[in-house]
């Protein structure tokens, strides 16, 4: 197992946040130097940061010139596409098979919690963000209930890749009511079948939906 130092690991969160946040934009070229400048660390720790970062995705190196946030390709978007519904279609299997339990209980009702802010924010309106939060919550409940480590870390490493698929899919006109009702159709599915079939299904339907809008505006 990799053991990370303290100043890696402290340069690592600081760089994983700005991407996280926001607060670093695509297309834009960022210094190795300087942000090593801002932490008050050395050039070295800062690097093995961001080759753990690109090894991630979250960024790519440009040797000799800096960091920018990871572009997207259409082999990143269908090979995300995929692992998610392997991922997500198994918890969603897992979920159906024992709904009973107070662990499913518990995050059905986080779902369907996630679900209602969503059907707000289509009466109401309001930041894409919004929907956004509430998109990750939907399926983070259904990956914590697992309960499988690997799985979630499998999860989170794909955070900035899942919030630049859904704010690419979410520019498409409908796709905001769509994605509403997919996940109504996840949540039905999970209740109405104990073989999990259809949950899986219904997972696999919203994952090919994204990845189609994708697709079609990286031709």
């Amino acid at each position: 197992m990799v053991e990370y130092r303290p100043l890696q690991e402290s340069a690592y969160n600081h760089v994983r946040d700005q991407v996280l946040s926001g607060q670093l934009q695509p297309g834009v070229l960022y210094s190795e130097t300087k942000m090593a400048a801002e932490l008050n660390i050395s050039r070295t720790p800062m690097k093995d940061a961001l080759v753990r970062l690109s090894q991630e995705r979250l960024i790519d190196i440009l040797p000799s010139k800096g960091f920018r946030l990871h572009q997207m390709s259409r082999e990143d978007i269908l090979q995300t596409c995929q692992a998610r519904t392997a991922v997500e279609g198994f918890c969603a299997m897992q979920l159906s098979r024992s709904p009973s339990t107070a662990a499913a209980r518990e995050t059905l009702r986080a779902m369907e919690e996630a679900q209602a802010a969503m059907g707000e924010f289509l009466q109401d309106g309001g930041e894409m963000e919004a929907f956004l939060d509430c998109d990750l919550q939907f399926h983070q409940a259904l990956v914590d209930f697992s309960g499988n480590a690997e799985l979630r870390q499998l999860f989170n490493s794909y955070h900035y890749r899942l919030y630049f698929i859904a704010r690419e899919a979410f520019q498409v006109e409908g796709r905001f009511q769509k994605a509403y009702e997919e996940h109504r159709t996840i949540l039905d599915a999970v209740a109405g079948d104990p073989s999990g079939a259809r949950a899986y299904l219904a997972v696999m339907g919203h994952m090919e939906a994204t990845r189609d809008i994708l697709l079609a505006h990286h031709q």
